[in-house]
């Protein structure tokens, strides 16, 4: 009689048990098939609206996530600088309302559209400071009246809505010139050298590439979680320990079937404020993996300025104004004379 009860307890314990392992077995699917389709977090299908800066924005579960997608309106557009014309090449220059020397710089340098065989557009992406006086934003709006190359959306200007910022240079492309072959994104303290871009990576000569995306290229890396780094970025806003693959910020061109393309998606997925990690989200999400670009063409650091060095790369990093402007009077005036 006890040897039976025992034989029925053994049962009893073994089929709890059984259905508990099977229970765990499906909870790891489900997660493990979550985590492999999905990189991010979808927007929640409820907004909650709060007041910020007098205006009302999508709640989002951490303060660090931008409020996106929201009807960004344009402070400053130029809605008619593709009405006559078709540009082979936009560069879309990132960059900051207080930046007048460095825009200056960029103009009188590597950005004078005249400098070129093909029709080059440039154009300045600023975001909105809430704290410059009135005549801060009349004297840039004085600006691009102008020169006729600035965009600037009613978003705050802060590092951590970068991704706004190129948001609103793809937004612009997709809206209001479409038919244009190509777009670079950079920011204000690179040096470019639109030529070789143009003639040795793009080929005007040749049919515009489809899915085209390249720049120097950034694998294995992941969100910094130490609340001690600038661009720190919490589980809330991205849970993934690792980002996809992506170009660097600092440089990466892309065919312009790719700026709808990217926009599009962006709408559906939540924004996070690593700009160029969140462009490799996107990519992810639309299953297109950037081109890997000829070696060293792409340079997110500073390089010691060499003519012969800088006629065979496209981009370089972090130079200030006077830099830019005594280097290039060398590389533009002797070209690459005296240059193997």
């Amino acid at each position: 009689m006890v040897k039976r009860r025992y034989t029925l307890l053994a049962l009893i314990l073994l089929f709890f048990f059984g259905v508990l392992y099977h229970f765990q077995n499906q909870q790891s699917s489900l997660i493990s098939t979550f985590t492999r389709t999905h990189f991010i977090t979808k927007l929640p299908k409820k907004e909650i609206q709060q007041p910020v800066n007098n205006q009302t924005y999508p709640a989002f579960r951490h303060p660090l996530a931008p409020p996106y997608p929201y009807p960004y309106e344009f402070l400053i557009n130029q809605p008619d600088k593709c009405k006559d014309r078709t540009p082979f090449l936009i560069i879309l220059v990132n960059g900051r309302i207080n930046d007048l020397e460095a825009r200056h710089a960029i103009r009188a340098t590597w950005g004078n559209e005249s400098n070129y065989n093909v029709d080059v557009l440039r154009l300045f992406s600023l975001g909105f400071l809430g704290s410059v006086s009135d005549r801060t934003q009349k004297m840039l709006e004085e600006e691009s009246k102008a020169f006729g190359d600035i965009i600037q959306q009613d978003f705050m200007d802060t590092t951590y809505n970068l991704t706004l910022k190129s948001l609103m240079g793809i937004e612009w492309v997709t809206k209001f010139c479409p038919k244009t072959s190509y777009v670079i994104k950079t920011d204000n303290d690179m040096f470019l050298n639109v030529d070789y871009l143009v003639h040795k990576l793009l080929h005007p000569e040749l049919p515009v590439r489809q899915n085209y995306i390249t720049g120097l290229l950034v694998s294995g890396t992941g969100p910094l979680r130490d609340k001690g780094y600038k661009y720190h970025v919490p589980k809330e806003v991205y849970p993934n320990d690792t980002y996809p693959i992506y170009c660097a910020g600092s440089g990466y061109v892309f065919s312009v079937d790719m700026a709808k393309k990217i926009y599009d998606v962006a709408q559906k997925i939540r924004v996070i404020p690593i700009e160029d990690a969140f462009n490799g989200i996107c990519l992810h999400e639309l299953n297109i993996s950037p081109a890997i670009p000829p070696r060293d063409i792409f340079n997110g650091h500073h390089i010691q300025y060499n003519r012969c060095q800088f006629h065979k790369l496209i981009t370089a990093h972090s130079y200030k104004s006077d830099q830019l402007r005594s280097m290039w009077q060398d590389f533009w005036t002797l070209k690459s004379s005296g240059c193997k």
